[in-house]
């Protein structure tokens, strides 16, 4: 997967990634970590498997490791959703890292809609979203009691 490591190599990936890292440090709630990426990649990839989906494993990784490099704008105050700068962030390095104009265009919409569950099931969308949420061990998190997300949208159970 060139493309990928293009991706995780990209100065920008790494710098905005070691930002969030440092901002990240003490936060009791999820974090935004490469680990938490590499899950949300490995998930997509074993939904694909198991729905029989035929999404491209780089596309797959792409989305999953930039679906939360705009988590800085909200360290950055910058007013804008970190789905929407995700998308803003990551059209320049996927670009560098030899995606085309489409792939760049549909891993982009992937990241601005992983907020919400999509429409289209079985798009990059839709498989990014889940397993985003699947990645996510809130029945065992120790700051449940505190988390902001809402009863539904939590992840009560291992799936993968």
């Amino acid at each position: 997967m060139k493309k990928v490591d293009k991706i995780i190599n990209d100065a920008e990936f790494r710098r905005i990634s070691i930002m969030i890292k440092e901002r990240e440090f003490d936060r009791v709630f999820c974090r935004h970590s490469l680990g938490h990426a590499l899950s949300v990649a490995r998930i997509a990839r074993i939904i694909c498997l198991e729905e029989g989906l035929d999404i491209d494993n780089e596309k797959l990784y792409a989305a999953a490791l930039l679906h939360d490099i705009g988590r800085y704008s909200s360290y950055e105050e910058e007013g804008m959703s970190h789905h929407e700068a995700g998308a803003l962030v990551a059209a320049p390095i996927l670009e560098r890292a030899g995606f085309g104009k489409r792939a760049s265009k549909e891993i982009c919409d992937a990241i601005k809609l992983h907020k919400n569950k999509s429409d289209e099931g079985g798009s990059l969308a839709d498989v990014l979203y889940r397993a985003d949420k699947l990645s996510r061990n809130c029945f065992m998190c120790d700051a449940r009691e505190e988390c902001y997300w809402s009863e539904d949208r939590k992840n009560k159970s291992i799936l993968y």
